[in-house]
């Protein structure tokens, strides 16, 4: 047991040693190809050295999360194949040790990235990655003021959720309104108007005639009057109408669960923001799945031709991006459940894997 220990710590300060090099190089690359694709914006802007260090250093937690991947596929094919190569994987075969007891060191690193990777991205990379696109949007390619903006959602102080059909934003007028007042997950109250407009003199919102409704905790319609009188139920101001919200696809995975549910409670249709919701969990799977494929393909490999395992590795790796990214786009554009386009590459590969590290313990 205790020599089955050492090959473990073998295997583990292998693969972090490998996972490190190949991580710090991966990050060296995704900089230098950036800047060169940047550079051009950052003069333009006439963007100084300090914005370029904020720049990447929102950056370094997205190219770490894309670097992981590769990363991790190299260590396990790299750590795993030297031992096989100076057949100690032979010995420990020979000597009744299962393929499982060999890979569960790494089997357990590709739980740990998993988990580290959900946390990793929802806490860390996410908020960055939304800092660096604003420095895009407002210093290395400003883009000019939207004149419209179309189904506009703003939550009010008061809690109230506004949706905005239309709005005009050098007119400050808004079309086709609705206010909703909801408490546990129930809407509660609502306001339609067919039009807002914004008066600078009085500061306040003009109004068309509306339509009030309340409503009990099963949802049934309690109350319904059609007034011009009553009090607008928002404090939003054209301002806070136009001042740029967290976009959906900077979200992290708790954010654009609420923003789906939201999105539900109106009535608007979540499809796109559940396929992007399905395919944040199917990517952090990514960990697990390369380490377990490295397994089977460097023990497969020849002791003398690893290149043959890294080889096999790399288009697996590229095989499951292809599954997972088209399973995206397929999802945005019909009607399946996005769960099963997005899941798909991650079930074929695990199931591939499983079959690859049946067929390479039988050996």
């Amino acid at each position: 047991m205790g020599f089955l220990s050492l090959i473990d710590r073998y295997l583990i300060r292998a693969f972090f040693s490998i996972m490190g090099t190949v991580l710090l190089g991966l990050i060296g690359v995704f900089t230098i190809a950036d800047f060169v694709e940047k550079i051009d914006n950052f003069v333009d802007a006439g963007a100084g050295g300090d914005i370029m260090l904020l720049y990447y250093g929102y950056s370094l937690p997205y190219f770490i999360d894309m670097a992981l991947p590769m990363s991790m596929l190299l260590a396990t094919v790299f750590s795993l194949g030297t031992l096989n190569k100076h057949y100690e994987i032979a010995a420990l075969r020979a000597s009744g040790v299962s393929m499982f007891r060999i890979a569960r060191p790494l089997l357990l690193l590709g739980i740990f990235f998993t988990l580290f990777q959900f946390v990793f991205q929802n806490l860390v990379v996410m908020p960055f990655n939304h800092k660096h696109k604003e420095i895009t949007r407002n210093i290395l390619k400003p883009a000019r003021s939207p004149k419209k903006l179309k189904e506009v959602i703003r939550q009010d102080l008061n809690g109230n959720i506004i949706v905005i059909k239309s709005y005009d934003v050098l007119k400050n007028i808004g079309k086709d309104i609705s206010i909703l007042a909801y408490k546990d997950s129930g809407i509660t109250e609502r306001w339609d108007y067919a039009q807002l407009h914004w008066n600078d003199s009085l500061q306040s919102w003009d109004r068309s005639e509306g339509l009030n409704r309340q409503f009990d905790a099963q949802g049934r319609l309690l109350f319904s009057q059609m007034s011009l009188a009553d009090q607008l139920p928002i404090s939003l101001t054209p301002l806070d109408i136009r001042k740029e919200q967290i976009r959906p696809d900077e979200m992290n995975i708790f954010q654009l669960g609420e923003f789906i549910e939201k999105k539900k409670l109106l009535g608007l249709n979540p499809h796109r923001w559940v396929v992007d919701y399905h395919f944040k969990l199917a990517y952090v799977m990514t960990g697990f799945i390369v380490i377990f494929l490295g397994i089977s393909f460097a023990l497969q490999g020849t002791r003398e031709n690893l290149a043959l395992g890294v080889g096999k590795s790399v288009v697996a790796l590229f095989v499951y991006y292809i599954l997972l990214i088209g399973g995206q786009k397929v999802a945005y554009n019909i009607s399946i459940h996005p769960a099963f386009a997005v899941w798909f590459g991650d079930v074929v590969l695990l199931l591939a894997g499983i079959w690859l590290f049946v067929q390479t313990s039988k050996k």
